[in-house]
């Protein structure tokens, strides 16, 4: 007679969040943040998704939520069925702000079910389902690798994450406007095509900003952050945000620029300056919108997903 199967012990997994495009890097570039995202499953009789803290603010349904998308994606790939749970979501940033909440919630599903179901299928398998599944590399690698990444891809649906090297006392501030901007929003605005001088000077300006974000050199990133392609279209859709900009490189910001596709914006500083910087940036976001608006202080996360009992 076979043993019986032992029961299942709940799961907590914390994938990171991330911030992505970063001016020229646009749909290629990627930094994982210390902002995480941390769900715990455990044995239920049915299913059941809970958000918390800044994620409850998400309108999507239960089915269509990330975690569950990976889950359900999970089951596919391997020919098995997801044991049944309770799942709960909580993130350190609301949804819909260009932080990888989706890319982050897709990692932390798929790394679930694989997990559950006895750890069949690779990181880079997983990793490569998630893109597919996000339509672009550059989040969904974040929360799988932990640190900085320029992906190309190679062939149809191989891809190349190559690491980048980031100054060890570089620091980002985040600043969250009140409302979110949709993923499909945010792309219908950009541009269906582009100059060839306007392609050229963009290609001119990212090894700019890799370089700069390298050494801290304020000209590097702040040439390398001008973007061609989608910042311009986007900051129109967003009431407040270029002052914010603005503001922040008047106050010694290294650079800023939106955060993946906003509404979020990313403020580039280092060890030293970000505390007065933040005091003055949470003023000036309370003075555009009031108690809605917040500054969150973060730095690159070195390490993935962490899987726990």
């Amino acid at each position: 007679m076979a043993p019986a199967a032992q029961p299942l012990k709940p799961l907590r997994i914390q994938v990171p969040g991330s911030t992505s495009n970063v001016g020229t890097g646009f749909d290629a570039f990627s930094v994982a943040l210390d902002l995480p995202i941390k769900i715990s499953w455990s044995p239920a009789a049915k299913t059941s998704l809970t958000r918390k803290g800044p994620l409850a603010e998400s309108t999507l349904s239960i089915g269509q939520d990330p975690v569950l998308r990976g889950l359900r994606r999970a089951s596919i790939l391997t020919g098995k069925r997801i044991p049944i749970g309770s799942i709960t979501v909580e993130g350190s940033f609301p949804p819909g702000r260009g932080l990888g909440a989706s890319g982050a919630g897709l990692a932390a599903g798929l790394l679930l079910g694989n997990r559950l179901l006895g750890s069949p299928l690779t990181t880079d398998a997983l990793l490569t389902e998630a893109i597919g599944l996000e339509g672009h590399p550059e989040n969904a690698t974040a929360s799988f690798l932990g640190g900085a990444h320029w992906s190309a891809e190679k062939s149809k649906g191989e891809w190349l994450h190559h690491g980048v090297t980031l100054h060890k006392n570089l620091r980002f501030l985040v600043v969250i406007p009140p409302y979110p901007l949709s993923t499909k929003r945010a792309r219908e605005v950009l541009p269906s095509s582009v100059s060839f001088a306007r392609a050229a000077a963009q290609a001119r300006r990212s090894p700019l900003l890799l370089d700069g974000l390298r050494t801290l050199n304020a000209d590097l990133i702040q040439l390398g952050l001008n973007d061609e392609l989608h910042v311009a279209p986007r900051l129109r859709l967003l009431t407040g945000a270029q002052s914010v900009l603005d503001f922040s490189l008047r106050h010694g910001a290294l650079g800023a620029t939106l955060s993946g596709a906003g509404s979020a914006l990313l403020v580039l500083t280092q060890t030293g300056r970000i505390q007065n910087l933040e005091m003055k940036l949470a003023r000036h976001v309370k003075r555009l919108w009031g108690e809605n608006g917040s500054v969150l202080s973060a730095r690159v996360a070195l390490k993935g997903p962490l899987i726990s009992n």
